[in-house]
């Protein structure tokens, strides 16, 4: 078969201000209970610079991470929350950091104040809904948030000074909750403040009572961001009809309509003279727009998917003063000149959302995820530090992405078109416009060649597989036939009818010989396809996860509307019901699987823990028997995917947080021994 060239494997290096660059070892920093490291740091969803341009603090789906820009230092500033930080603000003395955000699974979400200087953490602040945004007032004295009202805290004492709810301006209406706006903003120091709504429309605020003072009639259509001049006397909005707007605060008037973007507008900032207005698209466009003018001035192009955060540096800094940093879903930091619009520097990476699938290499001495958008990282588990980074040829977002076992090979089905991940209303994550699909696309990792094949004629596929000795490729097709190819020459294998009209995913036993699938809407269907017989075990219902044993003899379903795990034997003369799991913490299972000695079994699911008082994502563990073993948590979102090590010695959990959470097998195995020593004693 015909190979094709479309990735260039190249090694990414970060590129900052001094050689030294950002190589602080952050990856055993704030880990959840027995997990081992940490890979990746979560997607951006808000960047704020200091008063003195010295740091710039960074907002992700799993914590703070803080750049010392002089010295080029890197430090991660985890909490025991979970749950996006998608709010930010430093004291205009440039000493203290404030962190919060959106946490649908928080009971009681909290806000994080950090001293800069030490990185520690000197007060907590509890919330009463989801923090959307944060401004220190003018002495540094009080922090203003919004919640689902008007919050003042004081610094020192860490005590709440006032609280009003955002009213409607009507008492009869009730108050608006985080729910009611998709973006928020405070002025500098907190004296103005403002939301966007689904319908387009803009609110003001009194920051003294709450009560809405003024509508500003947008454009009818959600407004995704929203920006204060530094003076308060101009918002900007952004908008999904492709338009930044700008009002005069004072009159409530309508100033100018700024045309130019191909993409929903995603992020805006202003510089420290208010003469210049940032606004980045999720057509990966950066346009930056003189003020007085209207005019647009500069089009920055360079990252390769959507433009989440903006914000300029003071113009007094010692490094960089007056430049643009943006931060992008391709997992990128980078700064701007914006006089002459040229790129300055790649500042960082590794900022990469939801993680679709994971691999270890043959040897165990590398680990590679695919992230949301088709890009491929390559760690090396000995330095965790990352190797290679696989940018050409990505898509703004992947309907599917499969890496063989041994992580050589690679398959991905992409889209292209303008992707948004919501941060707040709780933290939803991802609104979906899609554009124009790729074709199903397979590639040999260690050259980077893309293989050639039926499959890229395929019309309708969105489940795919590779099978365990690399051979052979396996697609659904519109969820009527499930096809088998070679790999190399690309000649048909097998054509199996399904009689279903909707793909779920497919499993393959680790000898080869099974191919199962499963999902919402799917009937669990299993076949032999050496022989192209079905062997679906009777009275099969809806699963939700599916997992083979390692030695292809068992297999495991997870029952999508009841709290049961249902266990298989398979033999020669077909697939008989063994056993079932039947127990009160059972939940809706996202991911099944077997340990390596085939004892225990990993479900993934959502959770209420106790301390803090919380919703989650969890890893529960089973006995064969139905007893509870242990909970892995301490996830930030939903987990995509569960690996094992070939030596069956480190358990890899890659996260929609865009981080994989290693664990440690044998001190889980010991630890699982311990506690069931101790129930049958």
């Amino acid at each position: 078969m015909k190979t094709k060239h479309l990735f260039s494997i190249t090694v990414l290096l970060i590129v900052v201000i001094y050689s030294t660059g950002f190589c602080q070892d952050n990856t055993q920093v704030g880990l959840p209970e027995g997990a081992i490291a940490r890979l990746g740091k979560g997607g951006i969803n808000i960047m704020r610079f200091s008063s003195d341009g010295k740091h710039l603090a960074v907002g992700t789906d799993v914590g703070v991470w803080l750049y010392d820009v002089p010295a080029g230092k890197e430090t991660a500033l985890f909490t025991k929350q979970t749950g996006q930080v998608n709010a930010l603000a430093f004291s205009h003395d440039g000493e203290m950091l404030a962190s919060g955000g959106a946490s649908s699974g928080f009971l009681n979400p909290e806000i994080h104040l950090w001293d800069v200087n030490t990185d520690s953490k000197q007060t907590i602040f509890m919330s009463t809904g989801s923090p959307a945004a944060f401004a220190f007032s003018q002495d540094n004295t009080t922090l203003t948030c919004i919640d689902i009202g008007i919050i003042r805290w004081n610094v020192d004492t860490g005590k709440e000074v006032s609280n009003f709810p955002l009213w409607n301006g009507d008492t009869n209406r009730g108050y608006i909750t985080s729910d009611s706006f998709e973006a928020a903003v405070l002025s500098q120091y907190g004296s103005s403040l403002a939301t966007g709504t689904r319908e387009g429309g803009i609110r003001l605020y009194d920051r003294t009572t709450g009560i809405r003072l003024m509508d500003l009639k947008g454009p009818a259509v959600t407004i995704l961001a929203l920006a204060f001049s530094p003076d308060g006397k101009v918002i900007a909005s952004g908008s999904i009809d492709n338009t930044v707007q700008l009002w005069d605060t004072e009159k409530g008037t309508k100033l100018a309509t700024l045309l130019g973007h191909s993409g929903w507008v995603t992020t805006l900032a202003f510089s420290a003279d208010g003469k210049t207005l940032a606004s980045g698209d999720a057509n990966k466009t950066i346009k930056l727009w003189d003020v007085d003018t209207y005019k647009e001035r500069e089009t920055l192009l360079g990252h390769k998917n959507t433009i989440c955060a903006l914000t300029f540096m003071p113009d007094v800094a010692p490094h960089y003063s007056g430049c643009l940093a943006s931060g992008s879903y391709d997992g990128t930091i980078r700064f701007w000149d914006p006089k002459r619009g040229e790129e300055l520097v790649t500042f960082a990476n590794g900022h990469t959302e939801s993680v679709k699938s994971v691999a270890f290499s043959e040897d165990g001495t590398e680990l590679t995820t695919v992230a949301f958008n088709g890009i491929l990282h390559v760690w090396d588990l000995k330095t965790k530090q990352e190797l290679d980074i696989f940018i050409d040829g990505q898509c703004d977002s992947t309907d599917g992405a499969a890496l063989s076992s041994d992580a050589s090979f690679f398959a991905r089905k992409g889209s292209t078109g303008f992707i948004v991940f919501k941060t707040l209303s709780g933290g939803l994550r991802s609104r979906f416009h899609s554009g124009l699909g790729l074709p199903l696309q397979l590639w040999k990792l260690s050259t980077g060649e893309e293989i050639s094949g039926p499959w890229e004629h395929a019309k309708g596929t969105n489940a795919f597989t590779i099978s365990p000795d690399n051979n052979m490729f396996v697609a659904s097709i519109r969820g009527e036939s499930i096809i088998g190819w070679h790999r190399d020459t690309g000649v048909e294998l097998f054509r199996i009818s399904t009689g279903s009209q909707h793909s779920g995913k497919l499993t393959f036993s680790p000898n080869g010989q099974l191919l199962a699938t499963n999902g919402d809407r799917v009937k669990t269907q299993v076949w032999d396809i050496t022989t192209q017989r079905e062997l679906t075990p009777p009275n099969t219902e809806e699963h939700s996860a599916l997992a083979f044993s390692p030695d292809s003899t068992m297999l495991a379903l997870a029952l999508e509307d009841s709290k049961q795990l249902v266990l298989w034997n398979i033999t020669a003369r077909g697939i008989q019901e063994q056993s079932r799991i039947i127990h009160k913490n059972l939940g809706f299972s996202g991911q099944l699987i077997f340990s390596p000695d085939g004892k225990i079994l990993l479900n993934t699911q959502l959770e209420l823990f106790d301390e803090p008082r919380r919703f989650g994502y969890a890893v529960k563990l089973w006995d064969t028997n139905g007893n509870e073993l242990q909970t892995l948590s301490g996830f930030m979102d939903n987990i995509a995917t569960l690996v094992f090590s070939p030596d069956g010695k480190t358990l890899a959990s890659g996260s929609g947080d865009g981080t994989v959470l290693l664990w440690d097998w044998e001190e889980v195995s010991a630890k699982n021994k311990t506690d069931r020593n101790g129930i049958e004693n």
